[in-house]
């Protein structure tokens, strides 16, 4: 942290503290001036009640006054008395409890009153609760009652008594000693204490009310006076740790830095500032450190350099001894002429180059008679336009020795020119290279050579590559062939092996006893085997002609487990060992990818850890994991079995080969199970890895790439399966095409069993006219029939009205998805390949008719 942003955080937290500090001494101040305000509002209003107690201790002392005296001026006072205290009349300036004393005695007061208020307002202004002004009111009302007896007095006096209404109308003689009976009576005595009850009362409530409103207004003070001592504290104790940490990080290393820079001054170039933190100062440590590196470094530079420069005046001049050994191996010589004086020089080597004695004095004219006649004229035009110009310039020219031979020489030439472009100095470097212009010759005659070769060689390759094209062409025709054979063996096989498989189940439907009941189950068993085998080959030539196609799409993954739990828990069961899985899918259970691939996969790599795994465990574990944006499903499929020699590793994926040469005669196989299942995982786009020991068993690692779908996906693919479905699809009229008899009993008896109706045609052109005669609510279509075939008899039955909507269902052996394409594109809604199972084709007819009504209605 920078010194900078350490020196604000201190500054704000300490206005932080005195802030806070203030406003809770600010509190605490309003606080006391409000238990100040309380206790001066309680005696204000104690003192008006008192004055109240007064004015009716005076109504008392006037109205005696007159009952005793006869005295007007003492009714007059009464009557001021009441005007006062009901705000009818100014009120005196110190208006207090001796104030009619003095009035009485003659002393009026000169000052000027105040305005006019009743006692009650005031008392209501200093601020009372309602129950207070209540007990005021109710003394203020007594008091008015006790006027009505002063006042009863007073008429007495004056000769008026009480009427039967109760008025003071009556006249008689004026009565003094009633008027005295009734201002000294008990009634007058209770009538008195009845007033000063209430304002007994009162003094009693506003000093409890207060209290409780002191001891809040106390507590409140106590916790801002303890909140005040922590703040003032916790200020103290903050200013002392900011001085000690200032101290550390600011002014001991400024005198650190001050004491350091002292030491530099007086030579020490070796020590260096401790402080290299990442603040300030430590950058500045970290900068003055390095300066002084620096300078070491400058000084060490330069007491290097002074060597070197001494050393390297000493190797010049080996050099130069070098330079003209160096010139003599490569038959080079260089030469200097000043043009501003016409003084040139010849290195010692050039003299050999041009053929000439050493006691020959250099210069142009020695120089240009040593050129070979014919390259004389071209030199000096080339030398002298460049000279011309002032730019430098190389050219190759012949020499001739005075032996006669003829010498090849090139010349690279400098020019040193002033500011105006004027040639003042020529440099030149002169090299004999008529060993190398031989070999350049014997180089252009070899390129010559090489170049017929090359022209002779692309000959050869075009012819070669006309036959890789004829062999490639071949080998695709016979690929081609391969997959037709393929495909026709699978028709011919399918078609019989339908019979039995279908004859099986029949045969498995009807009573049977034990014996009979294993036998058939061997005999399915085995069929399905040979289907299997079937399907691997035919899925292997698929990947090697490239006609697999992959169908992505949304699926539950955990719901293509549990087939395979179930299968697989069983086995396990039965050998003995345990089937162990671990699925992690991270509360995802749709996916994209080929659900039936992925099966394939499973089940591939599964048939195989359990074919070799007699004792242990089999282990299956499944999670998803994203890496960098890519959501990869991990599979690892382990076991505890016989396990694969580490040389064998490398082939086990190979078609057609076992990991030994005994595996198949143990365990059988065709070898072509983890071919496929490598294939099916690069064709997904993923990887796999296998790792083995001999006899400790073999573990298979899978990562295949695959994509989440979104919530509308989701959402889009729960309602269409919660949709509800109809199943129940009655009694249907069926039309069978089928030319085989065991393939067309066989579908008989299995449409028999659903509960529908047959007709049966033996070939195509039979299944259209038999459709034009009967209605009929479903097709089964053999797609191989003689006369017309199945695809042709579809083509027909829907270019007609009545068979636009009719569900048409192909039989087929061929098991190539693109030959499914073909059919259905001539109209078929769906294809279920031979030999099919009962509750496939059931399956198939109930799916295929509900669409069509489906359709029906849409149209």
């Amino acid at each position: 942290m920078s010194i900078r942003v350490r020196v604000i955080i201190i500054f704000t937290l300490l206005m932080v503290l005195l802030g806070a500090t203030t406003l809770t001494l600010g509190l605490l101040y309003d606080s006391s001036t409000k238990l100040t305000h309380k206790e001066i509002q309680r005696l204000e209003a104690l003192k008006l009640a008192d004055r109240l107690r007064q004015s009716s201790d005076d109504l008392t002392r006037m109205a005696r006054s007159y009952a005793v005296t006869g005295e007007q001026r003492f009714e007059q006072y009464f009557n001021d008395i009441l005007d006062i205290r009901d705000g009818k009349s100014p009120r005196p300036q110190n208006y207090n409890s001796i104030y009619w004393d003095f009035v009485i005695s003659g002393q009026p007061n000169d000052d000027a009153p105040e305005p006019a208020a009743s006692l009650l307002s005031l008392i209501k202004a200093v601020g009372i609760s309602e129950k207070e002004l209540g007990l005021l009111e109710a003394a203020k009302t007594n008091s008015d009652d006790l006027v009505f007896l002063e006042r009863k007095a007073f008429a007495a006096l004056n000769g008026l008594f009480t009427d039967e209404n109760g008025g003071l109308t009556r006249k008689a003689p004026p009565d003094p000693q009633l008027a005295a009976d009734i201002l000294f009576s008990d009634a007058y005595h209770d009538a008195k204490a009845k007033i000063m009850r209430p304002i007994n009362s009162f003094g009693i409530e506003i000093d409890r009310r207060t209290a409780r409103e002191v001891a809040v207004i106390e507590s409140k003070i106590n916790r801002l006076t303890i909140m005040a001592a922590i703040l003032v504290l916790s200020t103290i104790i903050f200013v002392i740790i900011s001085y000690f940490h200032l101290q550390s990080r600011l002014i001991r290393p400024i005198l650190h830095l001050a004491d350091v820079s002292t030491e530099i001054k007086s030579g020490n170039l070796n020590i260096r500032l401790q402080d290299t933190s990442n603040d300030e100062i430590g950058q500045l440590g970290y900068s003055f450190n390095t300066m002084l590196d620096k300078i070491q470094e400058s000084l060490a530079s330069l007491h290097k350099e002074i060597t070197t420069r001494r050393e390297l005046s000493e190797r010049l001049d080996k050099n130069n001894d070098s330079l003209l050994r160096a010139q003599r191996v490569a038959m080079m010589g260089h030469w200097f002429w000043d043009l501003t004086n016409g003084h040139e020089e010849w290195s010692e080597n050039l003299f050999s180059v041009y053929g000439l004695r050493d006691d020959v004095t250099p210069g142009y004219d020695t120089f240009i008679a040593c050129v070979h006649p014919d390259d004389r004229e071209r030199v000096e035009r080339i030398q002298a336009k460049n000279l011309e110009r002032g730019s430098k310039f190389s050219l190759s020219y012949r020499v001739v020795h005075g032996s006669g031979d003829v010498r090849h020489v090139t010349s690279h030439n400098d020019l040193n020119c002033d500011a105006s472009g004027k040639v003042l100095q020529v440099t030149g470097l002169v090299q004999d290279v008529t060993e190398l212009k031989l070999t350049e010759e014997r180089l252009e005659k070899a390129k010559q050579e090489v170049e017929e070769l090359n022209r002779n060689l692309e000959a050869k390759i075009k012819q070669r590559t006309k036959a890789l094209e004829e062999a490639k062409d071949a080998a695709e025709t016979a690929n081609s062939a391969k997959s037709n054979f393929l495909a026709t063996m699978s028709h011919e096989i399918r078609t019989p092996l339908n019979g039995m498989i279908g004859m099986a189940q029949l045969l498995k439907n009807t009573p049977l006893n034990a014996d009979q009941e294993l036998k058939i189950s061997t005999l399915i068993s085995s069929s399905q085997s040979l289907l299997e085998i079937i399907n691997d080959v035919l899925d292997m030539s698929k990947i090697e002609s490239g006609a697999l196609e992959l169908e992505n799409r949304i699926f539950d993954l955990p719901e293509i487990l549990i087939p395979l739990e179930a299968t697989f828990g069983t086995l396990a069961d039965e050998k003995g060992i345990e089937f162990v899985t671990d699925i992690d899918l991270q509360n995802h259970k749709l996916i994209y990818s080929d659900q039936t691939r992925l099966r394939q996969i499973l089940n591939n790599l599964l048939s195989n850890a359990f074919k070799f795994t007699k004792e242990g465990q089999v282990r299956l574990s499944i999670s998803l994991t994203t890496v960098n944006n890519t959501t990869e499903l991990s599979i690892l499929v382990e076991d505890t079995g016989v396990g694969i020699a580490e040389d064998r590793l490398d082939s086990i994926f190979d078609a057609f080969t076992q990991a030994d040469n005994t595996i198949t005669r143990k365990f059988g196989g065709t070898g072509l199970g983890l071919s496929i299942t490598k294939s099916l995982i690069a064709l997904l786009k993923g990887n796999i890895r296998v790792t083995s020991k001999l006899g400790g068993g073999t573990s298979f690692w899978i990562e295949l790439p695959i994509t989440l779908p979104s919530s509308e996906e989701i959402d889009s693919y729960y309602n269409l399966l919660n949709r509800p479905q109809q199943t129940d699809i009655g009694k249907l009229s069926i039309l069978l095409a089928e030319d085989n008899p065991v393939n067309a009993m066989i579908a008989k008896a299995f449409i028999t069993k659903f509960g529908h109706e047959i007709i049966r045609a033996e070939n195509g052109q039979e299944a259209v006219d038999l459709f034009a005669q009967h209605d009929v609510d479903l097709i089964l279509m053999d797609v191989h029939m003689p006369v017309v075939n199945g695809i042709s008899a579809t083509e027909q039955i829907r270019a007609t009205d009545k068979g636009a909507y009719v569900p048409i269902i192909g039989l087929t052996a061929e098991a190539f998805t693109d030959r499914h394409e073909v059919f259905r594109k001539a109209g078929m809604n769906d294809v279920l390949t031979k030999p099919f199972k009962e509750e496939q084709l059931k399956e198939v007819i109930e799916q295929c008719y509900l669409s069509s009504l489906d359709q029906l209605r849409t149209a």
